[in-house]
Order: C-alpha cells, then structure tokens, then sequence
C-alpha cells in the first residue's frame, strides 16, 4: 500500500513539473509576425530644395509620368506624395515662378517581394532662383556680376563677366540681336549646401555625397544663361578663388596649386570642353577665363583626383529591446575627417573647400510594436562608397599624396524578428 502511495506521489509530481514547464514559457516554433501592426506604405515623395540653401520650397508644381500615365499637380505644403505605386519608371519634373524648372529625374521602382514590406521612394529636386537678367548692348559692353546667393543682392560676389564693347550676339536660332539679356547665377556646389553643425566645440560640414565631374571634384560652377549664347570675340569671366586655400598658404604655394585649374563645360555628348586660365590677379586671389559662349561652367583642380572603387558593406549592428518591449531605437554609421588630424591635417578641406571637419553619416530608424513575453531584435547594415584621393601638386601638399576616404550611403531597411524571453 505505501508502495502504492508513493507511486502516485511520484507520478503527480511529474505531472506537476511538466504543468510548470509548459506555462512558464513559451514554444519558439512559431514566433509572431513583427509586421502584423505595420501599415503598409508604397509611395513617391517629392520635395523642391532651394540650390543655395538647402531649404524647402513649399507649393511647387510636379509632373510625373508613371509607367500608365501623366500626373500635374500643385503640392500644398513642402511636399507631394504618390501613393499606389506600381515597379517601372517614374519621371518627375518640378517648377516654381522665380526659379529654373527642373531637369527630368527619373526613378526606377521595384516592388517589394513581400506584399507586407512598405517603401518610400525619394524623389527630391533642387530648384535654383532666376538671376536678375541684365540687358547688355553690343556697341557699349558691359559687366555682369555673379553673387553668391543670386537671392541675395547683398552677399558676396564670387565672378563677373566682362563683355567687350561691339560684341556681336548669337542665338540658338542664328539670330543676332543687338541686346541681350544676361543672366548669370552661381550654382552652389553640393559641399556648400552641407550645414555646418558644432559638436563638442568644432565646426563640421555634414556632407552627404561626393559630387564629381570627370575625375574630379568641382570647386565652383558657374550658369550663364541664355545656354548657349556665343559671340564674336570672347568674354572674360573673373572668379574669386582666394576662399580655396588655407588662410597660412603663401603666393608661391597658390601658384603651383592654381597651375592645375580649369573651366571645364560638358558637352551633351559626354566630351568636356577644357579652358586654361588666361591670367591671376597679383594675390592669386582671383582667376581670369576668355569664354566663347554661355553654358554651365565648372571649375576644376586638375591636380586633385578623386576615383571610385568597388562599394562594401559595414559590419552589422545589433539593437534588442529588452522582454517584452518594443524596440524605437535609430542606427548611424559615420566617417569623420578631422581638420588638423596629424595624419593629413587638409584632407576634409580638399573634399569641401571649407575650413572644418568633414562628416560623412547615414542613419535608419527602427520602429517594431512590442509582443508580450518576447525580445525584438533588429540588425542593420549600410553600403560604403570607397574612394582613392590622390594629390599630384608640388609643393605645400607633398607630404600627402593619397587618401583613401570612405563614405556611407543609405543603408538597407533593419531586419527585426522576436526571440522568446522568461520575464
């Protein structure tokens, strides 16, 4: 009988452990959907930025062409949004009275595989002001200036262009008129419309990209319109350049670096027109060009080459909430080039033409709702641009002569998934 006893003793208490295991945790084979809350978004943003700023241009008008159809609207707030996308091209053009209609960009758009993935396409354009068009006279000339903010008639003058008197004008049409108006209207390069943030007491331009013509990066681009206005005898285009060098550079330094500046015009055809300067101002603070015709004009360093290798991917970050919790957490991968680095003291003010550090940085968000009883876990990587600068200049620069520099660009969309927890 006791034998008896014990047997069930033995076998409830079995039951009572196997009863504890099962509700103090929970099966790992089938783990809930992270996506089963999210809204599913496909959609085209268009966004108009100011070319010099950098800052929104509210009520624009856009024209898309979508692999079915044409759309014109006028976007109410800083924004126009295009919802139910379908995978094909998309070709987006943008203006605005006081500014320069934009060039077509087009945007290829493939759908998600997973009928739960959203994506958000970002179609932003920049729009530069129209320049004040000032009226000059063949017989007479005259000299148009070029500010640095054409919005601005107070801000600094980076060029002026002298028209010799009896300059005869000619259209695209073969017309020659005795007046034309001239409009010429600096075109910031993409370093120049990086803010300028401060972080622990140093100044850093926050660049996203690196813009390259050739091989090489431009320092100054010039628009003269009408596009493709010629003449009989050339114009002289002057540019200040005194703001391209290190405060401490010596003439001597600026004049083996400047041996190495063009302005350079690209062709429809992909061909490069190339101008050698004609002359310096004393100081070497200010360059001269003999021009034949209106066009967009870059300014180069023939000296300074920047050439693309093969993208990679950063290591993998990792984020985890803690049980039970949600996960509302941002990833950042960041390249930083410090001015004054021992290593190469100049390397960030050769890819920005300004005197602070360089940042490079993406950054993703992660939003996953939380589920009771499980861990969200999210991992996230970005693509890097791996670029080789290279500095032939003799002189001031010699001690540095290659840099490799890294830049992140935007990275994939976090992968979340759950892992069960005991809480």
């Amino acid at each position: 009988m006791k034998k008896s006893n014990l047997k069930i003793l033995s076998l409830l208490m079995l039951v009572a452990i196997v009863v504890a295991t099962v509700f103090s945790c929970k099966k790992t084979s089938f783990p809930p959907d992270p996506n089963d809350n999210i809204v599913v978004k496909r959609q085209l943003e268009v966004s108009a930025l100011n070319a010099f700023t950098g800052d929104s241009i509210g009520q624009f008008s856009v024209t898309i062409t979508t692999p079915s159809a044409t759309v014109t609207q006028t976007a109410t707030g800083n924004k126009y949004v295009l919802t139910n996308l379908v995978s094909g091209n998309y070709t987006v053009v943008v203006s605005k009275t006081g500014y320069n209609t934009s060039t077509a960009k087009t945007v290829s758009v493939s759908l998600p595989t997973d009928a739960k993935s959203s994506m958000v396409v970002d179609a932003s354009v920049t729009l530069a002001k129209v320049a004040a068009a000032v009226a000059v006279t063949g017989t007479t000339g005259g000299v148009v200036t070029v500010k640095a903010n054409s919005e601005v008639a107070a801000s600094a003058t980076v060029a002026s262009v002298a028209v010799a008197p009896a300059t005869v004008f000619t259209l695209a049409d073969g017309t020659k008129p005795a007046t034309v108006s001239i409009s010429v209207t600096n075109v910031p390069v993409n370093t120049q419309l990086a803010p300028v943030i401060n972080v622990g007491g140093s100044n850093q331009v926050a660049v996203a990209s690196i813009d390259v013509i050739k091989d090489q990066i431009p320092v100054k681009t010039l628009d003269l319109q009408p596009e493709g206005l010629t003449f009989s005898q050339p114009m002289v285009i002057d540019m200040y350049i005194g703001d391209m060098y290190p405060p401490q550079m010596s003439i001597a330094d600026k004049t083996s670096k400047q041996a190495g500046l063009t302005l350079n015009y690209v062709r429809k055809d992909g061909t490069v027109e190339v101008l050698t300067p004609d002359h310096f101002s004393t100081d070497r603070n200010t360059v001269y060009y003999k021009i034949t015709h209106f066009s967009q004009w870059h300014l180069l360093d023939n000296f300074l080459k920047i050439v693309k290798g093969a993208n990679t991917k950063s290591a993998i970050q990792t984020k985890t909430s803690a049980c039970g919790l949600g996960l509302n957490a941002t990833f950042e991968y960041t390249t930083l080039y410090k001015m004054g680095d021992p290593a190469d003291p100049y390397r960030p003010w050769l890819l920005t033409s300004q005197w602070a550090d360089a940042r490079y940085s993406v950054t993703e968000l992660v939003n996953a709702p939380a589920q009771a009883g499980w861990t969200c876990v999210a991992t996230w990587q970005c693509t890097l641009e791996n670029w080789v600068l290279t500095d032939t200049c003799p002189g001031f620069w010699q001690q540095w002569r290659t840099r490799n520099i890294v830049i992140p660009i935007k990275g994939e969309k976090p992968t979340v998934s759950y892992v069960a927890c005991h809480n």
